[in-house]
């Protein structure tokens, strides 16, 4: 599929690339209009806000990094110039990688600030470190969370646009939460940051067409509503949709008697359930789980529903192992059951996945306003915090116990003298071209682990190893305004899979109220298709695939992908009546170059003899260093990103500021 694309891109003559073009519509403006408003609205905010020279340069280079070839259009509203990591931010990450910071510079500025805890990184799981550390370490000790992006949230952020005058929001990445049992510790957690009912209210069908049950996440829902589409790598030229493809056993699908039997036998569930290799694991550790942790995903799906090695890489790569970002060749078997570890509620019709409007920025908000109360507009309701704007001043204003300063890349985190000894830790950060010191008696590593790595100087040998097996891949999520969904519903499907080109799906959801401009939604309503683009490359190790999917994310321009997204979609439903032209009011392109961790086999339980990675990190306090970040847990889980921070922050109070 990778191959494809780039050969998509390379052998388009200019000639015919403009004709095609024009088809595409990749002519018309109304992208760049929305760009350039929400760009002079973005610099109008700037004479609204007291800032200082170096907030200035600051948020002047985010904009000018908005507006270049790579990042492209971003929206608008408070997202509008964060959308995925910038170029920007990509290229201060880069620094880090590259060593320029090896020494801090003669130059440095010193802030003449002394915190009670750092936070380093400002997703769900350093602004649930903050919150935590705020409740639990009493009155009068002090937080800083330094974050390298525009806005906090990390990869639970939105996207906003505007279509024919109604507002539109989509998540950047991190996406829906299952509702949990009523006691644990997240139902617990949720409950103190506002969300007191898990269960979310949606929008309600409108229009003369008869109703089509919709997903209320963007993940495919499957039943009779889904579609499976056949281009030219079946031999289908036009290429042919088959409508609810499990309910008609494949019948109709241009495959092989293998490859149809194959895929029937998976969708059906183990082959013989009594085997013992088709059984779940019961908990974290079992004898069952530690076995799938020696094997691959991909093993472990041939065992289990005796299914051809040609069949997974075909089909079911990478949405098997979509949730870390490769296919199941490159991934532990344990990934199959490692989120369900946490024992959410039973997913049924009444209860199933929620989702915010924004995905799981609904999260990082709602954390946000209960830390720092003036940090969104308006009170502390679900609905008031999903629509409120940001009051960026509040976050990191003088005298505030807590604090969330932005625009700000760590490149050093360091302490002072001997970690065993130390009193305090020096965290080092670039903003606006310069270099800035601040003091911390405690420090919460929340980033992820391609950076943490690089950035604690004086990281132990143990830790350094453990680092090194932490393999990421990167993502990039596009989301696709279009002024309606009708080709769909002409269709039968609200969803649908395909198996070549950019992408794997998309699928029409209802949202949540509590963020959205309209109660009502029908095939006429304006929406945003998510598009989820994933590099693998069956076959090749596990880290190479991330190198490989970064190089190739990193290499292509926006308007390559802009083109490539318009002729995918034209390919899928113009014979539906869609015109790309027409109906497409907008594209943005959230790319993240470790969106993902990607366990191999050992990830999670060790391997010769030696502990698992994430526990090496976990158990202790480095000094005066404690690490969090949803990464340690191996699962890519909002969830865990609030279980690491509030493992972490004990940690620091314990054993660290007890003293």
């Amino acid at each position: 599929m990778q191959s494809t694309r780039k050969r998509e891109s390379k052998t388009i003559r200019p000639s015919k690339r403009a004709a095609g073009d024009q088809v595409l519509g990749m002519d018309r403006g109304i992208t760049r209009r929305d760009f350039l408003n929400a760009t002079l609205l973005a610099s109008g905010s700037l004479l609204l806000d007291p800032l200082s020279p170096a907030d200035l340069v600051a948020q002047n280079s985010v904009q000018r990094a908005s507006q270049d070839d790579w990042t492209g259009y971003g929206g608008i509203g408070d997202y509008a110039n964060s959308n995925g990591n910038t170029t920007g931010v990509m290229e201060a990450g880069h620094q880090i990688r590259d060593g320029e910071f090896e020494r801090l510079p003669a130059n440095l500025i010193e802030t003449g600030e002394t915190y009670d805890c750092v936070v380093v990184g400002g997703g769900i799981s350093g602004l649930a470190a903050a919150l935590i550390f705020q409740r639990q370490a009493g009155k009068g000790k002090t937080c800083l969370v330094l974050d390298n992006h525009p806005i906090f949230g990390g990869e639970a952020k939105r996207n906003e646009f505007l279509v024919d005058g109604q507002r539109l929001v989509a998540h950047q990445g991190s996406a829906f939460y299952p509702v949990p049992y009523p006691h644990s510790f997240i139902a617990r957690f949720y409950e103190s940051i506002g969300l007191e009912k898990p269960k979310l209210e949606y929008q309600k069908w409108s229009g003369f067409a008869p109703e089509m049950p919709l997903s209320r996440t963007p993940y495919l829902s499957g039943g009779a509503t889904s579609g499976f589409y056949f281009g030219s790598k079946f031999g289908q030229r036009p290429g042919t949709w088959l409508t609810d493809p499990w309910g008609k056993k494949l019948d109709g699908a241009p495959l092989s008697a293998q490859a149809r039997a194959e895929l029937l036998r998976y969708q059906a569930g183990p082959a013989d359930p009594h085997d013992p290799k088709a059984r779940a694991p019961e908990y974290a550790g079992d004898a069952i789980s530690r076995r799938l942790d020696t094997i691959t995903l991909e093993d472990h799906l041939r065992e289990k529903h005796r299914i051809s090695r040609d069949t997974v890489r075909a089909f079911l790569s990478p949405l098997e192992g979509g949730g870390y970002g490769l296919g199941p060749d490159a991934l532990s078997g344990y990934t199959a059951y490692a989120a369900d570890m946490l024992h959410p509620l039973d997913i049924s019709d009444e209860t199933g996945d929620q989702m915010f409007p924004d995905g799981n920025s609904g999260f990082a908000r709602l954390i946000t306003k209960t830390l720092i109360p003036e940090s969104i507009a308006g009170d502390n309701s679900v609905e008031a915090v999903c629509r409120g704007a940001v009051n960026f001043a509040e976050l990191d204003k003088a005298g505030s116990a807590a604090r969330v300063r932005l625009d700000s890349t760590v490149v050093w985190v360091k302490h002072d003298g001997d970690p065993a000894t130390s009193e305090a830790v020096t965290v080092a950060y670039a903003r606006g071209g310069k270099v800035y010191r601040v003091k911390a008696r405690s420090v919460v590593m929340a980033g992820g682990s391609w950076t943490a790595k690089h950035i604690v100087r004086d990281l132990p040998e143990d830790r350094a190893s453990a680092y090194a097996q932490f393999y990421r891949a990167p993502c990039m999520m596009a989301n696709v305004a279009v002024r309606n969904w009708r080709f769909l519903y002409k269709l039968g499907i609200s969803g649908g899979q395909w198996f070549e080109g950019i992408g794997n799906y998309v699928q029409v959801r209802k949202m949540a109220t509590c963020g959205v401009d309209s109660p009502t939604f029908g095939p006429d309503s304006p929406t945003v298709l998510t598009l989820k683009v994933l590099y693998s490359y069956p076959g090749v190790a596990t880290k190479e695939q991330g190198h490989r999917g970064r190089a190739e994310m990193i290499a292509t321009p926006f308007r390559d992908y802009e083109r490539q997204i318009r002729g995918q979609f034209t390919e899928l439903f113009a014979r539906s009546g869609f015109d790309a032209g027409r109906d497409i009011a907008g594209i943005i392109l959230n790319r993240w170059g470790h969106a993902y961790l990607s366990p191999a086999p050992g990830f999670f339980f060790g391997k010769d003899g030696k502990p698992a990675p994430g526990e090496v990190l976990r158990a202790a306090p480095f000094g005066r260093i404690a690490f969090a970040n949803t990464d340690l847990s191996g699962v890519m889980d909002h969830r865990y990103s609030i279980l690491e921070a509030d493992r972490a922050v004990g940690q620091l109070l314990d054993q660290v500021l007890s003293e």
